[in-house]
């Protein structure tokens, strides 16, 4: 089973929702949700670029067995007591979700070090 924990928080004419996925099967989930809000769904960005697991104001991700795992979004709609369904959750296959977008948006950030760059040289 999948259990899903939301919350809002309403700041200058803006939707905050914040929420939790617990998987408490032994197996990866693939879970599927999307807002129930009146209104746009504006996903994370990272470095100006949309999330991978936000398409189309739906979300979508794998939970591993016995983990939890964060997820965001904001919206001009006003809140209403459950912002999000859980529209799907299955099983997941060892392939599922990586597409070359899945795998940047699971790196984390990386810069290489001076020391691999070099340093500028003087004209």
């Amino acid at each position: 089973m999948v259990e899903l924990e939301t919350e809002t928080d309403r700041r200058g004419g803006v939707t905050l929702v914040r929420g939790v996925l617990t998987n408490t099967r032994t197996t990866k989930q693939l879970v599927r949700l999307s807002s129930r809000l009146d209104g746009p769904t504006w996903p994370p960005r990272r470095d100006g670029t949309r999330v991978a697991e936000w398409t189309d104001g739906c979300w979508e991700g794998v939970v591993d067995p016995g983990r939890r795992r964060g997820f965001g979004f904001a919206t001009p709609a006003e809140p209403i007591p459950e912002p999000v369904e859980l529209r799907a959750a299955r099983r997941a296959d060892d392939g599922e979700r990586r597409t070359p977008a899945a795998v940047l948006a699971s790196l984390e950030d990386h810069a290489p070090s001076r020391r691999t760059v070099g340093s500028p040289v003087d004209g």
